[in-house]
């Protein structure tokens, strides 16, 4: 019978060593890939929902907001999109047609445009038959945005998990080397 007994304690003990000197890089990779993962799912959802809309990425860019937080030790990214309407002033040029008013990509029949007192256009919709009241043209987003964000919601998870892995990765065998 052979009976080999192998004294770890010193490996063990550096090994412990290592792992606590990473923590720190763990922190870090951490905390780039949530910052990674927000940025990712608002330049992916910006494309899509600009080419879906017929909008510029510009008009969608000030409806965007990510904040990154730490709550009671929990990480977490919150990217937020407003869906109120758009007011069609500044989806693009605003024409005058036989049928309406055309703004960008999009035709308003029965819309007229305005110059106001700040000297820009606007476009206006009669309320009734009479000529006033009248109410400015919005576009509405909200029904078409939902379903773009659900796909990037359930997509952005695996993306963190990439990301996260790629971080580690470079945290724990480039970083300190």
């Amino acid at each position: 019978m052979l009976q080999l007994n192998l004294q770890l304690d010193q490996e063990l003990a550096y090994l412990e060593a290592q792992l606590m000197a990473s923590v720190p890089q763990i922190q870090k990779a951490i905390d780039r890939a949530l910052k990674k993962t927000a940025r990712w799912l608002e330049t992916h959802s910006k494309r899509e929902l600009g080419r879906e809309l017929k909008l510029p990425i510009k008009v969608l860019t000030v409806r965007f907001q990510h904040t990154f937080y730490l709550k009671d030790s929990e990480k977490a990214v919150s990217v937020w999109f407003g869906l109120n309407p758009v007011q069609v002033r500044h989806i693009g040029k605003v024409r005058q047609n036989r049928r309406g008013t055309r703004v960008g990509k999009h035709q308003f029949d029965g819309a007229f445009s305005a110059a106001m007192k700040s000297e820009h256009l606007n476009v206006f919709r009669r309320k009734g038959r009479e000529r006033l009241p009248i109410e400015v043209v919005r576009l509405p987003i909200e029904e078409q945005s939902n379903p773009i964000f659900e796909r990037y919601y359930q997509r952005a998870q695996g993306r963190f998990t990439e990301l996260l892995r790629q971080e580690l990765n470079f945290a724990l065998n480039h970083e300190g080397a």
